[in-house]
């Protein structure tokens, strides 16, 4: 299935304990920095029971930051982690908007002017705006998916 609003899921298998995970994943959100890279981060978000929701906080707004959703199951030797990681929700919102809008005005705009030219520039602005979002995605991605792994290992 394609998917254009970004959005990766991946299982990580970790030998320890369910509390453990738990105790390790609150540690890093109640405002303490996590040393990965560089620069020290702090995580934001919440742990509760089996699931967890995570960002990394920053001074300044960036809307196509990722967030990770992810779920818990203790195992007899350990536990399974899935992470989904994906846009907030009005970022979400803000692309399927955009996209609608440049799918509706390219549409009338061919059929208006009689020019099918119009209508692949429309699918070029929205090949442009997903592509941006995308490659934004991935770059923000990237650090918090290594916070997590390193705080977890």
């Amino acid at each position: 299935m394609i998917n254009l609003l970004p959005e990766v899921s991946e299982t990580l298998v970790v030998t320890l304990e369910w509390d453990e995970v738990l105790r390790r994943l609150s540690e890093v959100t109640a405002n303490r920095l996590a040393e990965v890279g560089r620069t020290p981060k702090i995580l934001a978000g919440w742990v509760q029971d089996d699931r967890f929701q995570l960002i990394i906080r920053q001074r300044r707004l960036n809307s196509f930051m990722p967030m990770v959703e992810g779920k818990i199951d203790p195992t007899s030797s350990g536990c399974l982690i899935f992470f989904r990681y994906r846009l907030m929700p009005m970022t979400r919102m803000y692309l399927v908007l955009w996209t609608i809008i440049a799918v509706l005005s390219g549409v009338f705009l061919t059929i208006y002017f009689n020019n099918i030219f119009i209508g692949f520039a429309s699918l070029g602005i929205i090949a442009l705006i997903h592509g941006i979002a995308w490659a934004n995605f991935r770059i923000h991605q990237r650090p918090l998916r290594e916070i997590i792994f390193k705080v977890l290992s």
